[in-house]
């Protein structure tokens, strides 16, 4: 059996896309790409074959997904103030 397959995956929270660098046979990778489907969600795997170009992500999704995580971030920042800074100002 010739190893030519990947797995690639790309976030639906995110948008975030990749490929696994692990080679498998096609049963192989096809039967962990329905695990790892079952087991995480929120993250589309799918077979390759090695040697294709990852999926790109959505340029749009990319875009949203930074917007929240800067928000995130602000709001993140604004929690962590000491209890003395948020009392002198």
């Amino acid at each position: 059996m010739i190893n030519s397959y990947l797995i690639q995956w790309k976030s639906t929270i995110n948008g975030r896309a990749g490929k696994g660098t692990k080679r498998f046979d096609f049963e192989e990778a096809s039967r962990l790409a329905e695990e790892l489907n079952r087991e995480y969600p929120g993250i589309h795997h799918e077979v390759v074959k090695a040697g294709s170009p990852p999926e790109k992500p959505d340029p749009h999704e990319m875009a949203q997904s930074e917007s929240e995580e800067a928000e995130a971030g602000t709001e993140r920042s604004r929690v962590s103030l000491s209890p003395d800074f948020a009392m002198s100002n």
